[in-house]
């Protein structure tokens, strides 16, 4: 549930009074700029990015509805706005978010609203996670929770590294399925469709 206050600074912002909008980018600014920076690493950029985030958010506000905390709302759309910004840059790789477990998500000491946006992220991770075949689920889990190498889980569950790398492959292709519509603040639904059988792959 939103704050009552927050509740009403957005209402008025969707019906047109843009000052209401200013509270709101007070309280979480500093660790939202704080976010951002810890995932780009460089001062400048980090600042232009949150300013982008801010208006990404101010021009979209229209579109929230409640349904989530708007805490998390912003840090998606943050995530986004990095997520953009590092496609953007040559030879700079970033591990996309349907490839992290729960344990890579968290950090050490996360900022409240930071931890709120990553238990709503782990909830639909988890969901996407459960809708996955017992084999991609399996391989999925030992690469990415138990940092197991292709070769030992392989080993571990006598097929070829050829075979643990396609079912890695089309779950994570499954699992960014999946999650694509949250990332894009539309809807999830709750269920992630089964997109084909072990025997495939």
């Amino acid at each position: 549930m939103l704050e009552r206050d927050e509740k009403q600074l957005i209402r008025c912002t969707q019906e047109g009074d843009a000052d209401a909008f200013n509270p709101l980018v007070e309280k979480y600014h500093p660790k939202l700029s704080a976010y951002i920076f810890g995932r780009i690493k460089n001062v400048e950029t980090a600042k232009d990015l949150t300013q982008e985030t801010w208006l990404k958010a101010f021009r979209a506000l229209h579109t929230f509805r409640g349904d989530s905390a708007f805490a998390s709302w912003i840090y998606r759309i943050a995530e986004n706005v990095c997520i953009d910004f590092f496609r953007k840059q040559k030879g700079v790789k970033i591990e996309p978010l349907h490839t992290i477990d729960e344990h890579r998500i968290t950090d050490t000491h996360p900022s409240p609203c930071e931890d709120l946006a990553r238990q709503e992220l782990r909830g639909y991770l988890r969901a996407g996670i459960q809708g996955l075949t017992q084999t991609r689920k399996q391989v999925f889990l030992l690469y990415y929770a138990q940092d197991l190498p292709i070769k030992q889980i392989a080993t571990r569950l006598k097929k070829s590294e050829g075979t643990i790398k396609s079912h890695l492959r089309n779950a994570r292709l499954q699992l960014q399925a999946f999650l694509t519509p949250y990332l894009k603040n539309q809807q999830t639904p709750l269920k992630p469709p089964m997109l084909s059988s072990d025997s495939s792959g």
